[in-house]
């Protein structure tokens, strides 16, 4: 760690009276054996950095994970740069990520992916938390999301550089707005037509339509969904859609058109007509004079 971003303290043999900032170089008796216990886990860097604990090295190699090392029996110099170097006290160096989402129009996501996944080099991590986060200072790349239950949902991977300082990455979501849209072979709106969505997740969700014949779905994983109708009792179909090409599907059913209003046209005229001519007749009857005497 840097001097200018904290001073490391430890406490030699366990007397709070012996306390010693790092680095220092400890002369100890031939044939005696000493601990040396780190005192502050954390430290908090005016760069915006943090430092966290992670173990006693030497030699490149892990002495103890722990925070109190127990040194070995004072036989010779084991700092010398022939013996391994010094004893070090690891810190991992962290700066803070967030994490915005958008989908593939560029919009606010909402709700946030369930999880992402983000790799280095040196190691991947599964997380849920997006904002205010810490993790070591490193190149990172988001690279994968979970959104709505479907794995694979992140439209292309996200790096996200924390070498230096803290940063923010705005990660897209293979996300979609949709709206159905369901009308007669007229083009008229149908409302309560019943329709069940069935999302690229295997998920399903019934909806019902407006007074326009409409059904908002929202933002849909990925972008594939099928829209099965039903209207009046009746099973109008199933249809294949994808909101990634439009956000608006129209699905027409076979119902409405041009046949029923002229029928029902010509009977209401053939009553008519049939009731004028009853009442014609009548009246003729009702009017004819009557046969003279007989003499």
């Amino acid at each position: 760690m840097p001097a200018a971003d904290g001073t490391v303290y430890v406490e030699l043999d366990n007397n709070t009276g012996s306390v010693y900032p790092l680095p220092h170089t400890f002369s100890f008796a031939n044939d005696s054996r000493h601990t040396l216990t780190v005192l502050n886990t954390t430290l908090s860097a005016t760069s915006g950095a943090r430092y966290v604990w992670n173990e006693w090295t030497h030699s490149s190699l892990q002495w103890t994970p722990a925070l109190m090392m127990q040194t070995p029996f004072m036989l010779f110099n084991y700092t010398g740069s022939s013996d391994g170097g010094a004893f070090t006290a690891k810190f991992d160096k962290q700066f803070q990520y967030t994490l915005t989402f958008k989908d593939a129009a560029g919009n606010p996501l909402a709700p946030n992916p369930t999880s992402v996944i983000m790799s280095s080099s040196s190691s991947t991590i599964t997380t849920s938390s997006y904002s205010g986060q810490w993790l070591s200072a490193t190149s990172w790349t988001v690279t994968s999301a979970t959104w709505e239950g479907y794995q694979g949902a992140l439209l292309a991977p996200v790096p996200i550089d924390l070498t230096s300082a803290s940063a923010t990455a705005n990660v897209a979501v293979s996300a979609y707005s949709a709206s159905v849209k369901v009308v007669d072979k007229l083009n008229n709106a149908i409302q309560g037509a019943s329709v069940t969505i069935t999302f690229a997740n295997t998920t399903s969700r019934m909806f019902t339509t407006n007074s326009q014949g409409l059904v908002q779905l929202g933002d849909i994983p990925v972008g594939p969904y099928s829209a099965h109708v039903s209207y009046q009792g009746q099973d109008q179909g199933t249809w294949s859609e994808d909101a990634s090409v439009a956000s608006l599907s129209t699905v027409t059913l076979n119902v409405g058109g041009t046949t029923s209003t002229p029928v029902v046209s010509a009977i209401v005229l053939l009553t008519i007509f049939g009731v004028a001519l009853f009442l014609i007749l009548l009246a003729i009857k009702v009017r004819r004079p009557s046969l003279p005497p007989k003499i």
